[in-house]
């Protein structure tokens, strides 16, 4: 998504993203999450300014892998990730995600309260009779950081097109 703009404070709003190269450190475990979180923050502003395939080292994505071990707290996995134009020259150790372009509810909490903005989205979709869902794809994105503008925005999973089903 190119021009993103600050999002208004709890107010839905529809994004859409083209497919987006994604690169990142996981987390791994929510035991000590916020630490591992941090560091992954502090390891991608370092170390993106000497990226120059990075698109904008002040947004971060965090995604989450689509899979059962999820539901498990030892195995639960997020993925702290810039986006970038090209995987060549990223080195060998982050982790590279293609993700598809996606339409999805998200909500900035400018006080970085993921239920306030959880609760949001969930009537969004309710009173708009959207269906959202994770199914065919590895990751979702759950939240983005734009530390230059609303800082924390919560994302729903991506919103499916049932116009076509039927």
């Amino acid at each position: 998504m190119s021009g993103i703009t600050k999002l208004p404070d709890l107010i839905p709003v529809i994004m859409e993203h083209n497919e987006m190269k994604l690169i990142g450190i996981p987390c791994i475990s929510l035991k000590e999450i916020g630490q591992k979180y941090q560091h992954a923050k502090e390891g991608l502003l370092s170390s993106s300014k000497y990226l120059s395939q990075v698109i904008n080292p002040q947004i971060h994505y965090g995604m989450w892998p689509q899979v059962e071990s999820q539901n498990i707290p030892d195995t639960f996995a997020y993925i702290l990730c810039v986006e970038v134009n090209s995987f060549d020259s990223i080195p060998e150790w982050f982790i590279k995600l293609t993700v598809p372009s996606q339409r999805c509810v998200a909500v900035a909490s400018y006080e970085g309260n993921f239920d306030a903005a959880g609760e949001v989205i969930d009537k969004y979709i309710r009173e708009h009779q959207l269906t959202v869902s994770e199914v065919g794809r590895e990751y979702t994105i759950c939240e983005r950081y734009n530390y230059d503008a609303e800082g924390f925005s919560r994302y729903s999973l991506p919103i499916v097109d049932t116009s076509m089903e039927d």
